[in-house]
């Protein structure tokens, strides 16, 4: 494979892109995985649904801790920030109809109905299911041996490896 060098002729013809700056390929690196994702994922695609009924679910957990913030309970900065506690809160919350018709009309009608039908079957089958071997964590963490691990040695063919 001929790889084209970045000289002055190569770029006028249009045949080497330079990116200056590490931060802008990182965004052209986030962008392209990004769309790549949007299909098998669609909470990740910003022109799906489900990413702004899932964006408007987090933000109702995030104002929900308002109350907290400023009764200034919690003993740390994260004890503050009790969103994943309450990432089952708000499950049932759509977006208002006037926001899917004025702030969000391109995004597709029939996936607001998809997603609402399927709330309804999890509600129905998976939420019991799942609801019923769901065990919060306490407060206090006393499971010490979950942090132990087991180291294992391979054992390795000797003519594998190379000498």
């Amino acid at each position: 494979m001929k790889v084209n060098l970045p000289t002055k002729e190569n770029l006028n013809e249009g045949l080497v892109v330079m990116i200056d700056g590490y931060q802008v390929g990182l965004t052209v690196v986030a962008l392209a995985s990004g769309l790549s994702s949007a299909k098998p994922y669609p909470h990740l695609n910003p022109i799906s649904a489900y990413f702004y009924t899932n964006a408007y679910r987090w933000g109702l957990r995030h104002l929900s801790l308002i109350p907290l913030w400023f009764g200034g309970n919690g003993g740390n900065y994260c004890d503050t920030h009790r969103v994943w506690r309450r990432r089952f809160f708000y499950m049932d919350e759509f977006l208002p109809p006037w926001m899917k018709k004025y702030m969000l009309p391109f995004v597709d009608k029939n996936e607001w109905k998809k997603e609402e039908s399927e709330y309804k079957r999890f509600k129905k089958y998976a939420e019991s299911a799942f609801g019923k071997h769901y065990r919060y964590p306490s407060k206090i963490f006393n499971n010490f041996r979950s942090q132990e691990t087991k180291e294992s040695e391979d054992v390795m063919d000797s003519s594998s490896s190379s000498t």
